[in-house]
């Protein structure tokens, strides 16, 4: 043993080293557990394991500690795996990880009309086309999916998904509102093939809710449809991008017709905001949407084709600070026993609470979620839709798993700039569509923007609970991690 407690062939492991919300933490990339740590610990992890420097590192650190602390430091570092033995080649082995594959979400691109013309919406293919050269959304030729595909569809989702039980299907658009009628009639058809086939399918839509009536709210709550409603924030942030054919602001009339819902579904109802360049008030939306009514909100960038309101790097550093500053808000909050579901945050709280499995892929498309256009094309999901390099076949001709097996591939082991982050498995590789409208292509993910915005969020999470584990997590129900 040196000075640090070290023998000479251990080395230190792949780890993450910040601070956050006022808490120091010490991420091990290996076992996935996180650590709030003394300054102490923070001194030694710098001095041999992010500079190197090895035992020349350790005694610097003993120029400052006594021996004993110094020595009681690595010890811990050593039981908890930070430092372990190295391998004989230097490199250590790669975990193994899933790679999921098998249909069991589906959604129905039930209309690409839409009442609104916001003016970042990526269904269009640039700004002029977002207010009046664009007909549909997503390049398509006609509005509405018809009855028969989108039965056909339904029962495309029942036969591949196997033995599995638990499936969705998630109305989409356009606005799905505009589609009603469809709507009314594919739900009467999920829930009788429920019953004839065993399978447990979920409903849900995601609207801009200014089509909202005590009719539809009504039909929505007694055929237990989730909900999710498009709004940005107060009508000063929201009306700002979010406008009706006319130029006019939505935020009156969104705010007329949601409220049936929010009383419907109290607490239940999600809200999803869109940020873009040079309007970042991630807390006063957050403010706004809650005291509204709103469940959870979920606050995302607009990025693509979204002309001048695509957030730029610039935008990122007010995201961070602004984010960080929610997070120590919903710390103080969890402390005084209330609970406020910022979902961006939230879900990174409830995952690396107790890590149950690397994420190869950040979400299920093209894997397990596909977009079934009103055309019958398969999309990896509906941000694709209208891209033919990214369709996957159709109902007509059958399923082509080409880009399914490109995807499987490119989990976060392999992809550059995700195989070297620290972030990797608790992160995925980020968004599909966000790598192709930063890079043209899959293998590379969105570095300017996405990845710095879900790094920051992973390690808000993991210091949120570090400083929850020290306090006792059964005091804070609310941010405890998802039951298995």
């Amino acid at each position: 043993m040196n000075a640090a407690g070290q023998d000479t062939n251990v080395g230190f492991a792949e780890h993450h080293l910040f601070t956050r919300c006022g808490a120091t933490v010490l991420f091990n990339v290996e076992t996935l557990r996180a650590y709030e740590v003394s300054p102490l610990v923070g001194e030694l992890v710098r001095a041999i394991g992010d500079a190197g420097l090895g035992e020349e590192g350790a005694h610097a650190v003993t120029d400052r500690y006594p021996d004993s602390d110094v020595a009681a430091a690595a010890t811990e570092l050593k039981t908890e795996g930070f430092l372990r033995p190295d391998p004989p080649n230097g490199e250590r082995p790669r975990p193994a990880l899933k790679r999921r594959r098998g249909i069991r979400h589906l959604e129905l691109m039930v209309t690409h009309n839409c009442n609104l013309r916001c003016r970042y919406c990526y269904g269009c293919p640039g700004e002029e086309a977002s207010t009046e050269t664009a007909k549909f959304l997503y390049g398509a030729e006609t509005a509405a999916m018809s009855p028969e595909l989108a039965r056909r569809g339904v029962e495309y989702l029942i036969e591949t998904s196997g033995p599995r039980k638990e499936l969705s299907v998630v109305f989409f658009g356009g606005e799905p509102l505009l589609a009603f009628p469809l709507v009314r009639e594919m739900t009467e058809y999920v829930r009788r093939r429920e019953g004839e086939t065993g399978k447990r399918i979920a409903l849900s839509m995601s609207t801009n809710g200014t089509l909202l009536t005590p009719e539809i709210v009504t039909f929505l709550k007694d055929n237990r449809i989730g909900c999710q409603v498009s709004i940005d924030g107060p009508d000063w942030i929201h009306d700002f991008a979010r406008r009706t054919a006319d130029g006019r602001g939505s935020y009156g009339e969104l705010a007329e017709h949601v409220r049936a819902l929010l009383k419907a579904r109290p607490g239940r109802v999600p809200a999803r905001a869109t940020v873009s360049h040079g309007r970042v008030e991630l807390p006063a939306t957050l403010e706004h949407l809650l005291s509204v009514g709103f469940g959870s909100v979920h606050i995302e960038p607009a990025l693509g084709h979204c002309g001048p309101m695509a957030v730029t790097p610039d935008d990122v550093p007010a995201i961070l600070e602004q984010q960080e500053a929610i997070a120590e808000f919903l710390l103080r909050e969890v402390r005084a026993g209330r609970f406020r579901h910022y979902s961006n945050l939230v879900r990174h709280v409830r995952h690396t609470r107790v890590v149950r499995e690397r994420l190869a892929h950040y979400c299920g498309a093209a894997r397990t979620y596909f977009a079934l256009s009103q055309d019958g094309g398969f999309y990896p999901c509906h941000r694709f839709v209208g891209m033919p390099e990214y369709r996957m076949g159709d109902l007509d001709n059958g399923f082509d798993d080409t880009l399914q097996k490109k995807i499987l591939a490119l989990d976060v082991d392999s992809r550059p700039g995700c195989r070297d982050c620290w972030a990797r498995y608790l992160c995925g590789g980020g968004c599909w569509k966000n790598a192709v409208d930063r890079h043209g292509a899959l293998e590379r993910p969105d570095e300017e923007v996405s990845c710095p915005l879900i790094r920051h969020q992973i390690e808000c999470a993991l210091a949120i609970n570090a400083a929850l584990s020290a306090e006792g997590e059964e005091e804070h129900p609310g941010m405890r991690a998802d039951p298995e």
